[in-house]
């Protein structure tokens, strides 16, 4: 009798319920949009429950669509976004809508906890500093700004808790997930407590914490019936969206790592050892497996600053209004809402123009930054614009400005005694065939492109359900599922060019970083 997983990746934008084998194959998949919510400048939000009626209707979908009968569902596991905050009452019901992980309202909260004796104390007991998007500065900024709500909350979680209570009935977190909070000690995977001490925040505040790819319960009648589940189906506790795309790009070993080029843009390093900077610290993440980290750096928009470019930029005119030199008929210029240029023709563009982008430089802080950087004040810029540039020079100075940032991360890591052996590539970014080119003529390292690079979460949460299961010991083992269909090589020319361009872009940030601050105070979101 054949067996299947039904795992999902929740994200910022939508919820994905994927069905598969015990491989990691995907054999269904559904997908549901939720919006973000801007109530006021600086804030995004979600309402929890659209989150989970999307989780519920996916899973319905996935469920009939297959054909598969709910009992043949042997395990059931969820990955999701983090950073976020959602404060719930005794009976998990949301307190207010969740803080999202894009939300600044805490800037003031998190400039309080950046004197070095303040990051000192962090960095000992977590190995991580918390900045304005964190978790820890809006729990400071809830307890502070919203009393009422603060003296009714008996759990803050983040997005995936939220579901795993909806599912199950209990408030559990996994290790990666509990390490996002920067509350977690990384040696011992327990609540910090004089963390929570120096900070005020009470112990039962804070969910049970589990190991990943643990099951830790059944799906209950009430969840069953919203989502079309047989109830008692094995729940699994998977981790957060990063171990999630470290597993499912199949970058567990030692050394190995997942460049994610979403939205958010971060590369993931699979390591035994706890790798990091003092003063300006890399994520430092508890992994799937036992005794591992994942040392993160996370760049706040990369694939979302060509979303920008796109949506924000190049969007103003009709079609007629779009370079007619560009590849393709005239009909794949702009989406059927008119003028709207599709990324197949950015593609095409950033392709017509020579490496370098004629000196045209993008740095690409559009929502502040972390890696290798701490800076929420950061914004970004275009160095060098010329009469000589076009849309072309635009969209791939903003493709390069990815790839300098990523080079600076990676440059960053290994002098803290990180050795990076391969680099998986994911994420809707990579399915560009300009890109990731683009990426590895600027770090000159070989891209290994997955075979599904949109679906690696979804997978990973498949994999850690599989393993929970019993299916196998460790997520590294799965590693040998996941196809590799590319290797993207770095060109020599390029490379060249890339390297005299490089050290010019890492001054423009030493060169703009105390501007930024001036920039806040004259009221600029």
């Amino acid at each position: 009798k054949k067996k299947y997983i039904i795992a999902h990746d929740t994200g910022t934008g939508g919820d994905k319920a994927v069905i598969t084998d015990t491989k990691g194959t995907i054999l269904y998949s559904a997908y549901h949009s939720y919006p973000l919510i801007y109530s006021w400048p600086g804030w995004v939000e979600q309402d929890p429950e659209v989150i989970w009626e999307a989780v519920a209707k996916t899973t319905c979908s996935v469920i009939k669509e297959s054909g598969i009968e709910p009992g043949d569902i042997i395990g059931f596991g969820i990955t999701a976004q983090m950073f976020n905050l959602l404060p719930v009452d005794e009976k998990g019901k949301p307190l207010m809508n969740m803080i999202s992980w894009l939300d600044e309202r805490s800037i003031d909260e998190a400039d309080k906890l950046t004197d070095a004796d303040e990051r000192a104390f962090f960095y000992d007991h977590s190995a991580n500093i918390p900045m304005a998007k964190d978790i820890i500065p809006k729990i400071i900024w809830l307890r502070k700004r919203m009393p009422d709500i603060w003296r009714k909350t008996y759990k803050l979680l983040d997005c995936k808790e939220y579901l795993i209570h909806k599912l199950t009935g209990k408030f559990i977190i996994d290790r990666h997930g509990a390490s996002v909070f920067f509350l977690l000690d990384p040696y011992t995977g327990r609540w910090s407590l004089p963390l929570l001490d120096k900070l005020n925040i009470p112990l039962h505040m804070l969910p049970e914490i589990r190991s990943p790819a643990e099951v830790i319960g059944t799906v209950t009648e009430k969840a069953a019936h919203t989502a079309g589940l047989k109830p008692g189906t094995p729940v699994v506790l998977c981790a957060g969206d990063v171990a999630a795309a470290q597993t499912g790009s199949g970058a567990g070993g030692e050394g190995m790592a997942h460049l994610c080029l979403g939205t958010a843009t971060w590369i993931g390093v699979s390591s035994g050892q706890l790798y990091n900077n003092r003063e300006k610290p890399f994520w430092a993440l508890q992994h799937a497996d036992h005794n591992k980290y994942i040392i993160a750096g996370e760049m706040e928009t990369g694939g979302g600053a060509l979303m920008w470019l796109r949506e924000k930029l190049l969007n103003r005119g009709g079609p007629a209004e779009i370079d007619a030199n560009a590849k393709g008929t005239a009909g794949n210029i702009s989406d059927e809402k008119g003028g709207i240029m599709s990324y197949e023709v950015l593609n095409d563009l950033a392709e017509q123009v020579k490496a370098g982008a004629e000196h045209l430089i993008f740095a690409p802080w559009l929502s502040g930054e972390r890696a290798p950087v701490l800076d929420h004040y950061a914004r970004g810029a275009f160095i060098g614009i010329g009469l000589n540039h076009g849309k072309g020079h635009f969209i791939r100075a903003v493709m390069e400005g990815v790839g300098y940032q990523l080079k600076w991360i990676i440059d960053e890591m290994e002098k803290t005694g990180l050795n990076i052996t391969t680099i998986h590539a994911v994420g809707g970014g990579i399915k560009s065939m300009v890109w990731p080119r683009i990426i590895s003529d600027i770090l000159g390292r070989d891209l290994s492109v997955v075979k599904d690079p949109v679906n690696a979460g979804a997978v990973g949460a498949a994999f850690m359900a599989a393993v929970g299961l019993g299916l196998y010991g460790n997520t590294e083992e799965t590693d040998g599922f996941v196809g590799i269909s590319n290797i993207v090589k770095p060109c020599k020319e390029n490379r060249e060019v890339y390297d005299n361009i490089y050290p010019v872009y890492r001054r423009i940030y030493d060169a703009l970083s105390p501007i930024f601050p001036e920039i806040k105070k004259l009221g600029t979101t």
